[in-house]
């Protein structure tokens, strides 16, 4: 798939699960990206021919990463944003659903373990979430 393609289906596969989580107060989305495409810093790598080649990731001919935090309202990346955030505007207050990305944009692969850790600290943050809002409830109708 190219990689316009991955980035466009990621964006709408966490815009359509937001959706179902409305009623909720976290969101466990996650994403891992790798690969010259998520950039984080500037790299240079070898090629196998021995040329040294150097790939910006500010820019916007390589690097896709932009069109991801779009997703996440720009907050940081390589971040647990399981919590949604809330924000004031006027008299209203918006509830931001944030995926949480992670990226490995320096050129290394994911590791299992590293992605079972990320997984394992959402997961605790989902639960303590869900935990406090049951306890809200139990506590109102206790009243």
């Amino acid at each position: 798939m190219a990689a316009g393609n991955a980035v466009e289906r990621s964006h709408k596969n966490i815009c359509e699960i937001a959706n179902f989580m409305l009623a909720e107060s976290h969101f466990p989305y996650v994403l891992f990206l790798e690969g010259s495409n998520f950039l984080t810093e500037t790299v240079s790598i070898t090629r196998p021919d021995g040329r040294a080649v150097t790939l910006e990731y500010n820019s916007g001919t390589l690097n896709r990463l932009d069109r991801l935090t779009a997703a996440n309202y720009r907050m940081p990346i390589n971040t647990n944003l399981c919590k949604n955030k809330f924000v004031k505007h006027g008299d209203k207050m918006i509830m931001l659903q944030a995926a949480s990305i992670y990226t490995q944009g320096n050129g290394a692969r994911w590791n299992v373990q590293d992605m079972l850790n990320i997984m394992l600290e959402i997961s605790k943050t989902s639960l303590q979430i869900l935990g406090s809002d049951l306890f809200k409830q139990l506590t109102k109708t206790n009243r």
